[in-house]
């Protein structure tokens, strides 16, 4: 007659039971992480709220989860919870392939250990400096499109026989995949927000520098003016801008500021203020280049200057006179027939660079039926796809087949820079100005 031990089938009835409710209840918290992990997208509170709930899920004493520096390939704590959480997220981070969260990151293999002082790959540094004992682990890799995103470690089980089992593993690898889609589509959901926010923020940007730009066109009895600014990036630093003059005068203004983007495009909004300034209290060009040159110089930080042409025009006679600083030379045609005005011997160095210096000027008369266009190295400079320049050339034989109107003129320009870089792409700003002065008969003053 076989005698039943009901005090030990009770026991083990009772262990058998509590150890379904204890999987009951990480299952019930692995539903609770998929739940968060499918309405958050803030990265933060989606991690902060993972490792909570697995926390509690795995009666650990401590978990932590870090992410993987892609430059360095270094893992950075996010998440530390725990009696030393504060102590060990403050130590920031841990190199390439150091401790078992390292060799976990690196194999992307997940580790269940008793004992992490018996594994070789444990450093105890962490546990020197906060006077922590790290017993038991399980360690899991985050994977997400192939890439290894991070590492949760789940430490010290509280309840006997303190040490995880496999089926806890595998649990926290369900979780760990879960998880790591999770971070992978909020840091993407992060980037879009980035990308879309600094869109609008260069798209309020571009309006505020297109404001400084002339927002119409000289309407002078005699002369058609025209006028193209397109920047490479949403913003650029080239700039032109015209300044009515007293006794019948015009001054004109066109830059290019060292350069693209935001710190381009605040130093031309600054700037193009400074020249209207001065254009009011200059005679001379050659005395604006002077101011500016000195202005700019007491409050230049970042190395950076301006290239720039500044003429003014007696309206009732085309007499004409300008300074160079540092910029490409104007062109002044009739009927295909170009001509540089300026030599290298006047022209000065860029706005910006060294105080005081001096600059000097040159005159022109501009004729009637004679057209000037001043233009940014954007339009030279300008590349194929064989790294051949856009060149003085091709400037030249664009002006040739156009002389209608400035308007005119700016399009056939624009027209044949983009139709020769268009395998290469447009790498710089383009501006130009053009004016024609009528001829005799046309309403010209004479």
């Amino acid at each position: 007659m076989d005698i039943i031990d009901h005090e030990n089938t009770l026991h083990d009835q009772s262990t058998a039971l509590d150890a379904c409710y204890n999987k009951v209840a990480r299952l019930n918290n692995c539903i609770e992480i998929a739940n968060l992990i499918n309405s958050e997208l803030a990265l933060g509170k989606l991690l902060s709220s993972i490792m909570e709930t697995t926390k509690a899920a795995f009666q650990a004493d401590s978990v932590s989860l870090l992410l993987r520096e892609e430059k360095t390939g270094d893992l950075v704590f996010q998440i530390a919870l725990g009696d030393v959480g504060n102590e060990i997220k403050e130590l920031f981070r841990l190199k390439k392939g150091r401790g078992i969260a390292g060799l976990v990151a690196e194999s992307a293999t997940p580790v269940n250990i008793k004992d992490v002082y018996d594994h070789p790959g444990f450093s105890p540094e962490y546990d020197q400096k906060t006077n922590y004992r790290t017993r038991s682990m399980i360690c899991v890799p985050l994977k997400a499109r192939g890439k290894t995103l991070g590492v949760i470690q789940v430490m010290n089980k509280k309840i006997s026989p303190f040490c995880f089992t496999n089926e806890e593993l595998d649990m926290l690898v369900t979780i760990g995949s879960s998880a790591a889609v999770a971070i992978d589509t909020a840091q993407m959901h992060r980037v879009i927000i980035q990308k879309e926010t600094l869109e609008r923020d260069l798209s309020l940007a571009r309006e505020v520098q297109q404001s400084f730009l002339p927002a119409a066109l000289p309407e002078v009895k005699g002369y058609q003016f025209a006028a193209l600014n397109r920047p490479a990036l949403e913003i650029g630093g080239d700039f032109y801008n015209f300044f009515s003059l007293p006794g019948n005068r015009l001054g004109i203004v066109l830059g290019d500021v060292s350069g693209k983007g935001i710190a381009a495009s605040l130093y031309m909004a600054r700037l193009t203020s400074d020249l209207q300034h001065h254009a009011l209290l200059s005679r001379q060009p050659s005395q604006l280049m002077e101011s500016i040159n000195d202005l700019l110089c007491r409050r230049s930080k970042h190395g950076m200057f301006v290239t720039l042409v500044y003429m003014i025009l007696d309206l009732a006679t085309g007499h004409a006179c300008f300074s160079n600083a540092g910029h490409l030379f104007p062109l002044c045609f009739l009927d295909g027939d170009c001509r540089l005005l300026g030599t290298d011997s006047t022209k000065g160095p860029p706005l910006g660079i060294l105080p005081g210096l001096p600059f000097a000027q040159e005159e022109f008369f501009l004729e009637p039926g004679q057209s000037l266009i001043l233009y940014t190295d954007g339009v030279t400079e300008a590349k194929n796809s064989s790294g051949e320049l856009f060149g003085m050339e091709g400037l030249t034989a664009a002006l040739k087949k156009e002389t209608a109107s400035p308007a005119a003129l700016i399009n056939t320009i624009s027209t044949a820079v983009e139709k020769f870089s268009l395998d290469h792409g447009r790498s710089d700003d383009i501006t130009l100005v053009t004016l024609k002065r009528e001829p005799a008969g046309n309403g010209n003053p004479s």
